[in-house]
């Protein structure tokens, strides 16, 4: 196995793990609602604290793998994500259950600039990277629901962070088993000194982070919200589905709810498949304008269709939004100095992240004023202020001809 292989299949199997702990929440806000007697717009809520922390410490983490070891920051968060995804488990109320998310959160939020700070440093081909490595995200995001909603259709909601808290932890051991290291070693002093690379262009980066956050708001709510939103807008098709359901009833429409969502992110896969390789081909800020144009009428058909079309809309929402990714996080390390590249990630999902935490209110009072289906109308006015911002950072960095993964020169 080479040096490559062994980082992208490192960081491939934590980013699957931290996205499919992170995003278990969202698939069982309709069981536990029920479970502790809560309102649903009430229960969206208590995920705050999570996302506002999956961000929080990004940017310390960051700046801490640049400075001592990008893998021992992978450890640390895989160790952390499975104890607390499985104390979650254990909460005897609402108080417990929110700090144990709130810890889960933390741990999950040391991911990203960890590990895409080690691959933006040690693999030449980044763009390819970044989307395998987005590939194995988008399945954790797809094994959510699903591995929540098959354990709904037999066992509660507890029972679904034992299973993936333990599969955290069965991830924790494959850093053990696959010896990585880090060859790329950058002093501060010299990053200090100015010796950057193109890269160090501190305006355009700025404008970038806004994109970046408004682009983090809208999945953030989305991801919040289509678990719920699929069992309200679908429920025809989920209630005759119900029938070939195990035991109790009672989780079973969520279950498949559940379920039905996990099979929209596979979708993803493949715009993360196709983003990596459209990073690799053309300039990052073109790929990043149309894949932006491409998710605004997917985001529309969400807030008006029902049934099956829902589903199609979904899909391909999943599909831009998603599959972005391999994208972005190549503009964020061109845009940075090289030494500092999970520092800049950290900035990234700090941002997206910490302040993209804030959409859970954006939902819970979308759901309790207006309905759900508006929420996407507004995720669709977002977006349109993202298209914006993206044409604000063409403009802005007008003078660099090229920023890309490529020379012109191949």
């Amino acid at each position: 196995m080479t040096h490559e292989t062994r980082i992208v299949t490192l960081t491939s199997s934590a980013h699957f793990f931290t996205h499919m702990n992170m995003l278990i929440f969202p698939a069982i806000v309709w069981p536990f609602s029920k479970d502790m007697g809560i309102p649903l717009g009430d229960t969206f809520a208590i995920g705050f604290f999570m996302y506002l922390f999956y961000g929080a410490l990004a940017l310390p983490a960051g700046y801490i793998a640049d400075r001592w070891s990008k893998i021992g920051i992978l450890k640390i968060c895989l160790g952390g994500i499975g104890l607390s995804s499985i104390a979650s488990g254990f909460s005897g109320g609402v108080a417990s259950f929110t700090i144990a998310l709130a810890f889960l959160g933390l741990f999950c939020g040391l991911y990203h600039p960890a590990g895409l700070g080690l691959i933006a440093d040690e693999i030449a081909g980044q763009g390819r990277a970044h989307g395998t490595n987005g590939v194995f995200g988008a399945l954790g995001i797809a094994s959510a629901p699903f591995v929540a909603g098959l354990t709904l259709l037999v066992f509660d909601w507890r029972a679904v962070y034992f299973v993936v808290g333990g599969g955290a932890l069965a991830g924790l051991g494959l850093f053990y088993l696959i010896r990585v290291e880090e060859r790329y070693r950058r002093s501060y002093k010299q990053i200090k000194n100015g010796d950057s690379s193109v890269n160090g262009a501190w305006k355009q980066f700025a404008v970038l982070c806004v994109a970046m956050t408004l682009a983090g708001f809208i999945y953030r709510a989305n991801m919040t919200a289509i678990p719920a939103y699929f069992e309200i807008r679908m429920e025809s098709i989920l209630e005759s589905l119900t029938r070939f359901a195990p035991g109790s009833l009672e989780h079973a429409l969520s279950g498949i709810a559940a379920l039905l969502v996990s099979t929209i992110f596979l979708f993803s896969l493949l715009g993360q498949i196709a983003g990596g390789r459209l990073a690799d081909r053309i300039d990052l800020r073109r790929a990043f304008l149309i894949y932006q144009l491409a998710g605004l009428p997917m985001v529309l058909g969400m807030a008006v269709f029902h049934g099956v079309w829902l589903y199609v809309a979904a899909a391909g929402f999943a599909f831009f939004t998603l599959g972005i990714q391999p994208i972005e996080n190549s503009l964020v390390s061109k845009f940075m100095p090289k030494g500092l590249t999970s520092t800049g990630y950290g900035i990234k999902f700090t941002l997206t992240f910490g302040l993209g935490s804030l959409a859970v209110y954006q939902v819970a009072i979308m759901e309790k004023s207006y309905g759900l289906e508006w929420l996407y109308i507004a995720l669709a006015c977002e977006t349109v202020i993202l298209i914006m911002a993206t044409l604000s950072l063409i403009y802005v960095s007008r003078e660099t001809k090229l920023v890309a993964n490529f020379t012109r020169d191949g």
